[in-house]
């Protein structure tokens, strides 16, 4: 399942992001997206769908290196 997380600050490295989320849960795989604007990141984790957005609530709302971070599970699996 993916879940995908935005406002993320510029210096943002996969691994201070799987660093952020171990606390949470582990982290299959980490794509980071910086082509236009904030970056994003996809992560990649091997559980149900409902596992996953409850995942994305927790995660939601967090600060990370002083940015709210919003966080989701997208509607289709891409």
């Amino acid at each position: 399942m993916r879940i995908v997380i935005g406002n993320l600050p510029g210096d943002v490295t996969e691994e201070g992001i799987r660093e952020a989320l171990n606390a949470f849960a582990p982290v299959d795989a980490i794509r980071l997206v910086k082509e236009s604007g904030t970056p994003t990141a996809v992560i990649e984790l091997e559980v149900p769908r409902p596992q996953a957005e409850a995942l994305a609530k927790r995660i939601h709302g967090r600060l990370y290196k002083g940015r709210e971070l919003r966080a989701w599970v997208p509607l289709m699996d891409w």
